[in-house]
């Protein structure tokens, strides 16, 4: 069995790694959408296609580095600048994310790890939550365009 707090989860643009800590949840939703096909000479479906694969990322987490240079949340909003003055880029580029998360059991005296990566993340929006008498949380939402799990060694 998987326990949810045995959760690493990394966020990774370009060759830089942020791991995000105090994780308040995440989902990892690999979908694509379905078409059915008819006959004219039945009622009965004749065949189901796959199109338009995509990954839905969420993830919430209150610790992170709020230095400019530091948060990868900037990067978000400064394609091509590399995220470190503050502002908002007016471009209509968009930056890429890969998030790779990990997580633990412990099944007797044998470690078993299971591992998703998610590449090519872009994120429409980055609210900031702030609620009395609660720690700052980053609620994130994105969408991937490919996920591949592994079995990395313990």
């Amino acid at each position: 069995m998987f326990f949810a707090n045995q959760l690493t989860l990394t966020v990774t643009h370009e060759s830089t790694d942020y791991d995000l800590a105090v994780l308040h949840g995440c989902e990892i939703i690999p979908q694509a959408e379905h078409v059915e096909e008819y006959g004219m000479d039945s009622i009965f479906r004749e065949a189901v296609n796959k199109v338009k694969f995509k990954v839905d990322f969420k993830a919430k987490y209150a610790k992170f580095n709020p230095t400019l240079a530091d948060w990868w949340v900037m990067k978000v909003w400064n394609a091509g600048t590399g995220g470190s003055d503050g502002a908002v880029t007016d471009t209509n580029e968009v930056t890429l994310f890969k998030a790779t998360g990990t997580i633990t059991a412990q099944a007797g005296a044998e470690t078993k790890r299971l591992q998703a990566e998610i590449s090519d993340i872009y994120f429409p929006a980055t609210p900031i939550v702030f609620q009395e008498n609660q720690y700052v949380v980053l609620d994130l939402a994105g969408t991937g365009r490919t996920i591949g799990f592994s079995n990395p060694a313990a």
